[in-house]
């Protein structure tokens, strides 16, 4: 097989930037995961995340692949493991979402799973990917899940300025804003 030229690279990471902006838009217009359309939207979201991640694991795979391929496959990564995450934790969630949650957490490949639960290797990806198992295949996946420590809390985003304990509203000066108003001014 030849070698992807160098100019293609850049062409694979340009197409696969404008796919992540229009992923994230898509993510960030998520309902809560509460909400009865949660899933559906989510899951239109993570079956485009697949190919796109799939696209670029085969270009990352090639001898002449380049750094920023990599940086995009991992980026592409991270985005579908927090998505699925998130799905995974909310209400209605699929069981190969929960599988995909413990395993990722756990650190376990879907071969390492498989073998592990005597399951058929396919079994692990078509299950991730919305497939509905058999009764006896459900039964261990679920016990699966069980033994790994089940399905993880997503993290939640990790916020730069720490949020006070007690707001105060807007229209409110708080005591320190209070000390610093001069007297004459002050007329509260």
């Amino acid at each position: 097989m030849e070698s992807a030229p160098e100019g293609e690279s850049s062409v694979i990471v340009s197409l696969s930037e404008a796919a992540m902006h229009m992923y994230t838009a898509a993510i960030d217009a998520l309902p809560a995961p509460e909400d009865d359309a949660f899933h559906q939207r989510a899951d239109v979201v993570l079956s485009g995340l697949r190919k796109l991640r799939s696209g670029l694991t085969e270009a990352a795979g090639r001898s002449r692949s380049t750094a920023n391929v990599i940086v995009a496959l991992s980026d592409v990564r991270r985005r579908y493991d927090t998505l699925m995450a998130r799905a995974a934790a909310a209400p209605g969630a699929g069981l190969g979402q929960q599988l995909y949650a413990a395993r990722i957490d756990a650190r376990l490949s879907a071969q390492e799973v498989a073998n592990g639960a005597g399951l058929r290797p396919d079994l692990i990806d078509d299950l991730e990917a919305g497939e509905i198992p058999t009764e006896d295949e459900a039964a261990k996946v679920r016990e699966l899940i069980v033994a790994l420590g089940g399905v993880p809390a997503p993290e939640l985003p990790v916020r730069d300025d720490p949020v006070p304990d007690d707001p105060v509203p807007d229209d409110q000066p708080s005591e320190e804003a209070e000390a610093e108003i001069p007297a004459e001014i002050h007329q509260g």
